[in-house]
C-alpha cells in the first residue's frame, strides 16, 4: 500500500465497513495452506480472471487464478475483473459470507464521503452535474473542429506532407479545458464518421482512462506529458490516410475478402511505417499497428498477423478496447448504432477471448455499466440520462430526468442518485437516436437540472 495514500489501506475482516472497497485477499484460514483439490478447485472457479499469489516448492509465484495447483499456499488474491464486483463492494452480505469462508485480511480502498448534511451533498452534486453539462456544451465545436484536423492531417498524410501541427491546436485546447471527459460522452450522443471523429472520441476516452488505469495498476505512464498522450490516441488510425478517400469515406458496407476491406485492413502496417518515418515515439506507433490484434490471434478479425499479444504494450491493448468501444456506439450511415451500456455488455463476453481481461476490468470500472450519456429508463417509467460513474454499485450511476412516466418532456431536470435512491432502477437501455431524435446532443447539453 501506498504510504502516501491514505485512502488505501489494510484491514482485518472486524474493520471492514460499507465504505470500502477490497482490492486484494492477504489473509487465509489454515485451509488454504498446503490446499487439498477440493479446495484449489473451488477457488479457482470462484475467482475466475483474479490473479494469485502463493507459495509453491518455498518459492512466491505470482499467476492466473487457473494455474493454481493443488497443495500451493493462498497469499493474495488481486486484480479482480468487472464480473466479479459481487467479491469487492464491501456490504454485510459479503462480511459474512467471507467470514464463513475463511478470508481474513484485505487490502482496501476507502471511498471518500462528502461531508455535511444530505441535502448539502445533494446540492454539490447537481452543481457538479450542471457543470458537466456546460462543458459538454462548449465541448461540442472543440470536438467538431478536432475532427476536421484530422481530416486534413489525414490528407496532408495521403500527399506525403503529414505536419501534427494543426492538430497539436486542439490537442492542446482539449487538455487545457479539460474536455476529455465532455467529449467521452458526447461520443454516446451525437453522430460521428467512421475515420475522423472517430479519432477524436477515442482519443478523448483514452485520456481519461489511461490516466486512472495506470493509477489503480501502480504503472507509470510512458507519454511525456497529457498532450502527447491525446496525440498519440489521436494517431491510431493515422495508417486509413494511405485508403484511398473514396474507400475510407465511403457509406458501403465492404466484403469481408473484398479489395477495399483488405486495403482497409492494412492500416496498421501503414499507420506504423509512417509514424516511424515521423521520427514517433515507438509506443506511439505500436498503438497504430497494434490496435487490431486479438489476444486470440488466430481470428481473423485479427490483424495484422504473425504478432504475439504477449508482446503487445499495455497502452495498445488499452486503445483495441476503446476502438471497438467507440466504433459501436459511433452512429454511421450504414449501420445502427448501438447503446453504449449494450456495447459495454457486448465487450464483457469478448474480454479473455480477444481483449486483455485485467484491462478491460478497469476500463469496465471507469467507464460504468451505464457509460455518462447513456439514455436510459427507470423503473417508475421515466426516461434519463446518465451523469456519473458510481465507485461501488456500477448499476446504481447518477442519472438525471428529462422525460417522465407519461412519455412527457420535462422543462426542469431532476438529478436522482440511484445510490441513495434505492426504490429506483434502470431497467432498460436505450437508443437515444430512436428516443429523442438526431438532435439529443442538444437536448442534453441544454439540461437544466435540479
Amino acid at each position: 500500500m501506498a504510504a502516501n495514500n491514505p485512502s488505501k489501506q489494510s484491514v482485518g475482516l472486524s474493520d471492514l465497513t460499507n465504505q470500502m472497497m477490497i482490492e486484494a485477499y492477504t489473509g487465509f484460514h489454515n485451509k488454504f495452506k498446503s490446499m487439498d483439490k477440493q479446495t484449489s478447485d473451488w477457488v479457482r472457479h470462484n475467482f475466475q480472471g483474479t490473479t494469485i499469489v502463493a507459495e509453491r516448492d518455498g518459492l512466491s509465484l505470482e499467476f492466473p487464478v487457473d494455474d493454481l495447483r493443488d497443495g500451493d499456499t493462498l497469499v493474495r488474491i488481486e486484480k479482480f475483473p468487472a464480473n466479479l464486483e459481487k467479491l469487492v463492494h464491501v456490504n454485510d452480505k459479503l462480511i459474512k459470507e467471507l467470514e464463513n469462508r475463511g478470508f481474513n485480511q484485505f487490502d482496501v480502498r476507502v471511498i471518500k464521503k462528502q461531508a455535511g448534511s444530505a441535502e448539502e451533498k445533494r446540492k454539490e452534486a447537481v452543481q457538479e452535474t450542471n457543470e458537466f453539462v456546460q462543458k459538454v456544451k462548449e465541448s461540442i465545436q472543440i470536438r467538431d473542429s478536432a475532427s476536421n484536423a484530422v481530416e486534413s492531417l489525414m490528407d496532408n498524410g495521403r500527399q506525403g506532407k503529414a505536419n501534427t501541427g494543426d492538430i497539436m491546436e486542439f490537442v492542446d485546447s482539449i487538455v487545457k479545458q479539460s474536455s476529455a471527459d465532455a467529449i467521452s460522452a458526447i461520443a454516446s450522443l451525437k453522430e460521428s464518421d467512421q475515420t475522423y471523429a472517430h479519432c477524436v472520441d477515442v482519443g478523448a476516452i483514452f485520456q481519461v482512462v489511461y490516466l486512472k488505469t495506470i493509477e489503480n495498476m501502480g504503472l507509470k505512464s510512458v507519454f511525456k506529458d497529457e498532450r502527447e498522450m491525446l496525440l498519440s490516441s489521436f494517431l491510431h488510425d493515422f495508417g486509413k490516410a494511405k485508403v484511398p478517400k473514396e474507400i475510407l469515406d465511403s457509406t458501403a458496407r465492404f466484403e469481408r475478402d473484398s479489395k477495399e476491406m483488405q486495403l482497409m485492413q492494412a492500416h496498421p502496417v501503414y499507420g506504423a511505417e509512417m509514424l516511424k518515418k515521423m521520427d514517433m515515439p515507438d509506443y506511439i506507433v505500436d498503438m497504430a499497428h497494434y490496435h487490431h490484434v486479438k489476444l486470440d490471434t488466430s481470428m481473423a478479425s485479427s490483424y495484422p498477423s504473425g504478432i504475439a499479444f504477449e508482446d503487445i504494450r499495455m497502452e495498445a491493448r488499452l486503445i483495441a478496447i476503446i476502438d471497438i468501444y467507440q466504433a459501436l456506439v459511433g452512429k454511421r450511415s450504414y449501420k445502427k448504432s448501438w447503446a453504449p451500456p449494450a456495447a459495454m455488455k457486448f465487450i464483457d463476453q469478448l474480454s479473455g477471448v480477444e481483449y486483455d481481461l485485467d484491462i478491460w476490468s478497469e476500463f469496465m470500472k471507469i467507464m460504468g455499466r451505464y457509460p455518462k450519456g447513456s439514455a436510459v429508463e427507470l423503473s417508475d417509467g421515466s426516461q434519463a440520462f446518465v451523469v456519473s460513474i458510481p465507485e461501488k454499485d456500477l448499476t446504481r450511476p447518477q442519472v438525471v430526468q428529462v422525460r417522465n412516466g407519461q412519455g412527457e418532456d420535462l422543462e426542469h431536470h431532476t438529478l436522482i442518485d440511484l445510490e441513495v435512491e434505492k426504490d429506483i432502477s434502470i431497467t432498460k437501455e436505450l437508443d437515444s437516436y430512436e428516443s429523442f431524435g438526431e438532435t439529443v446532443i442538444d437536448l442534453f447539453a441544454s439540461l437544466q437540472v435540479i
